[in-house]
């Protein structure tokens, strides 16, 4: 087959201070058994270096590289640039500086996918990477099953996530919130009958290495962006909030007895890894229902 053929893709890469997760991530990329692909690459203003190493680093692949002032940053907003950097392009691959494909045909199943199932938007699998955190890793047991199929409810994420240039151009992300832009496009795709694919053998592994105050304000945020997604839907009183944050811990201390691979897997890293979490859900979803 002609290389002018064969779908092109681009592999679109946020990153804010990311260098020890970029040393993983583009050595994945270069053996990657699909070889019509290019990364945009769009730094927020790294101050550890990520941007000169991406700019020195000798890939196999084509790169674009580009960069915003950190105040300039949102979800959408840094999705949308990164696509519009890469026009031309068939398909887009969402995919987190500290998401790591686990596969070397991870762009080729991607593009399988899309072919086969004539799919509007793909999302993979995320799983816990060798250095997560228990509670991490056992959240992303929950989230992400191995029950693959196309899905009617709007349930994607960026870490992981794939669109034909087509659909984004049409709908392209919400630039205004503070997360969930992905769930947000599949809901509005959704509505107008698009085809979500939660597709196998695309597997990321995802790696946060946060302090509690980082966990405490990435779901904070989220939990305002859901409320605005879907306005007086999700409430959280504090009744519920406990109940979440037990079953959350159950969850969790049962996922410990199956894997000894994570790190921070005593009771307390697991208690207050939820207790953040779950605090933070209630108080953003509180804080946008009083605004």
């Amino acid at each position: 087959m002609n290389d002018y053929k064969i779908p092109k893709v681009s592999i679109l890469v946020r990153s804010f201070n990311e260098l020890p997760n970029l040393k993983i991530l583009l050595p994945i990329l270069d053996n990657q058994s699909y070889k019509n692909f290019q990364v945009v690459y769009l730094d927020s203003g790294s101050t550890d270096g990520s941007l000169e190493y991406v700019k020195k680093y000798e890939a196999k692949f084509e790169m674009i590289i580009d960069k915003i002032k950190k105040e300039d940053f949102t979800y959408g907003g840094a999705l949308n640039k990164c696509a519009e950097l890469a026009v031309g392009s068939d398909y887009l691959i969402s995919l987190s500086a500290h998401c790591f494909p686990t596969q070397n045909k991870f762009i080729e199943n991607y593009v399988k996918i899309f072919q086969q199932n004539n799919s509007d938007i793909v999302f993979g699998r995320q799983v816990g990477y060798s250095k997560s955190s228990l509670s991490e890793s056992s959240h992303l047991n929950n989230w992400f099953r191995e029950d693959y199929a196309d899905k009617i409810f709007p349930f994607i994420n960026n870490g992981n996530a794939g669109y034909p240039y087509y659909f984004w151009k049409k709908y392209k992300f919400d630039s205004s919130l503070t997360g969930c832009e992905d769930i947000e496009i599949a809901n509005r795709g959704l509505v107008n009958n698009c085809k979500i694919t939660y597709g196998k053998d695309i597997t990321v592994e995802h790696y946060h290495e946060e302090k509690s105050r980082q966990i405490y304000n990435r779901f904070y945020r989220e939990a305002i962006a859901i409320s605005q997604i879907f306005p007086g839907k999700f409430k959280m009183p504090i009744y519920k909030c406990a109940m979440k944050f037990t079953l959350d811990v159950k969850d969790s201390l049962k996922f410990r007895k199956l894997t000894q691979l994570y790190k921070k897997n005593n009771v307390i890293s697991i208690l207050n890894y939820f207790f953040m979490k779950n605090i933070a859900q209630y108080f953003g979803l509180k804080g946008s229902k009083n605004n």
